[in-house]
């Protein structure tokens, strides 16, 4: 269950990420980007890679899953007020109603206290950035946490470059090139079958072997605790 809530928890950030920085594409000066997301062990290491896009009214998000195996994409189009979760693996999508007002009042409520300390600016990848030590109380579906971050924010982005956690893990922004970026990352591609919610999207085959290339898959019983429990991203 602990990857499990990991999981959950990736997807919330993910889909609130990508609504603030969608809403910011239209106050940064750089309005269209795509960039590198890279998570760093406390050692170094690269633990997690994946893509970010971003235009005023689109954005795509692309991570591997908690357990290191298979991927999923988000996909935001602020221009019709849809957004889609894909699982490559399995060639499954799900659609929903984009509402970001569900989304703001949600990340609100989660947040139950925060305190902010400003630490000067510093260069990271390129960008000057605001450097802040950050604590928050988050509670997200019963998980209360307690966290401690610090965190570089580019005005030329108005998002984090990078934000380093109590315990040496850093989440970061790299390779950030400006720019167009091509209309075909921000559609639905041919083939994919469109299922009714979440659950099913990344439910893959359990017949799939250790070491088997595949989807992104809900951790063995978590789709059973989880039927019937009301997700901002789908049911």
């Amino acid at each position: 269950m602990l990857i499990g809530k990991r999981w959950l928890v990736l997807c919330l950030i993910a889909m609130s990420v990508m609504l603030v920085s969608a809403g910011s594409a239209y106050a940064g000066k750089i309005k269209s980007f795509s960039a590198d997301q890279v998570t760093l062990a406390p050692n170094g290491k690269i633990e997690n890679r994946g893509k970010m896009y971003v235009t005023p009214k689109k954005m795509r998000m692309e991570m591997r899953s908690p357990q290191g195996k298979g991927n999923m994409i988000i996909i935001m189009r602020r221009d019709n007020n849809l957004y889609w979760m894909l699982n490559p693996g399995e060639k499954k999508y799900f659609e929903r109603p984009l509402n970001e007002k569900e989304w703001e009042k949600m990340a609100k409520g989660a947040i139950k206290s925060k305190t902010e300390k400003d630490l000067g600016t510093e260069t990271i990848n390129g960008f000057k950035c605001r450097k802040k030590a950050v604590e928050m109380v988050v509670e997200v579906m019963g998980f209360k946490t307690k966290s401690r971050s610090v965190v570089w924010i580019s005005k030329k982005l108005d998002m984090p470059i990078r934000t380093k956690m109590e315990d040496g893990r850093v989440t970061e922004l790299r390779n950030i090139k400006k720019g167009r970026q091509s209309k075909k990352l921000f559609e639905v591609p041919g083939g994919y079958k469109k299922v009714g919610n979440m659950m099913e999207t990344f439910s893959g085959p359990d017949r799939r072997e250790e070491g088997e290339s595949g989807g992104f898959s809900l951790p063995k019983g978590l789709g059973d605790k989880l039927k019937g429990l009301k997700l901002p991203f789908g049911d």
